[in-house]
């Protein structure tokens, strides 16, 4: 006789069913702004060397940018916020809907708008990249501390909620965050994620 279900399985299964579409694909998992856990930033960490840092991509040439911290005192490496990299076939179509020819450039432009709680802005907003090379964002949560659940000790709970950590984007103000597919290294402190477009970004959980 087989072994009854147990409840926690029942859940699991129905949340599963209920995150799939009718074409049995799961659906994105979104959130309103005040339904969405940020990370905070400790008090007494270095701030950002700059919240801005602006660059010309231009097809059919690998590029990107980081944001960085200022080293603690008395130590001689610092720690990053956010890389990004984008390949030489990345660019694809401008914000107006424009193919981008070989040889084309744009400015694009990453702006901490909320440097404490993991937020940043991509610009030009609306700018799309190829399926198939599209850009890597990668997001540090090192400046957070081990104590993510801010309860004052750092234990098992503090891990599992890293482990569920992942990239969010935001379309406008006050719009649903989605979360994209996300990869989680916890030995370097970072979630990664591909861009397919530009718009605003969060760490979060």
């Amino acid at each position: 006789m087989p072994a009854p279900i147990s409840r926690a399985a029942l859940v699991a299964a129905l949340l599963t069913v209920m995150s799939c579409g009718a074409d049995g694909i799961a659906s994105p998992e979104v959130r309103t702004e005040s339904e969405l856990n940020l990370l905070h930033v400790t008090y007494d960490y270095p701030r950002l060397v700059t919240s801005r840092v602006s660059f010309w991509a231009v097809k059919g040439k690998a590029a990107g940018a980081d944001l960085w911290y200022h080293a603690r005192a008395g130590a001689s490496d610092s720690a990053k916020f956010v890389e990004f990299r984008m390949g030489p076939s990345s660019l694809d179509r401008r914000p107006d809907g424009t193919s981008i020819a070989a040889g084309d450039s744009v400015l694009i432009t990453l702006t901490a708008t909320d440097p404490t709680h993991m937020i940043i802005q991509y610009e030009p907003s609306g700018l799309r990249f190829t399926s198939t090379s599209q850009p890597t964002l990668r997001m540090f949560w090192t400046a957070c501390g081990d104590d993510v659940n801010y309860d004052g000790k750092v234990d098992a709970a503090d891990a599992v909620i890293a482990s569920r950590l992942g990239v969010w984007r935001q379309e406008g103000g006050g719009a649903p965050w989605e979360r994209l597919a996300s990869t989680v290294n916890a030995g370097t402190r970072e979630v990664s994620t591909a861009v397919s477009g530009f718009t605003g970004y969060a760490l979060a959980y």
